[in-house]
């Protein structure tokens, strides 16, 4: 049985697939507010990374989504 996520209005968060080759297990998909990254160091626009709960790394590159709130978006493979 998959596991279930809740936001804190107790609504279900998407999730997405880990991108690890072979895992596959899901992950939620969080949004943040703008104050919160600021505090942990993640600069708008650039890539962050971060240990998922199946213990593998992954990428993201937070974009505002208005007002006060980030929307992380995921890294596809890699830039040279």
């Amino acid at each position: 049985m998959p596991l279930i996520w809740l936001d804190e209005f107790a609504h279900r968060v998407p999730t997405r697939k880990c991108a690890r080759p072979g895992c596959g297990r899901e992950y939620p998909v969080r949004r943040y507010r703008y104050d919160t990254l600021r505090l942990i160091g993640w600069p708008l626009y650039r890539v962050a990374r971060f240990t998922s709960w199946c213990g593998h790394g992954q990428e993201l590159i937070p974009v505002p989504d208005g007002g006060e709130w980030v929307r992380c978006i995921p890294v596809v493979g890699t830039a040279r």
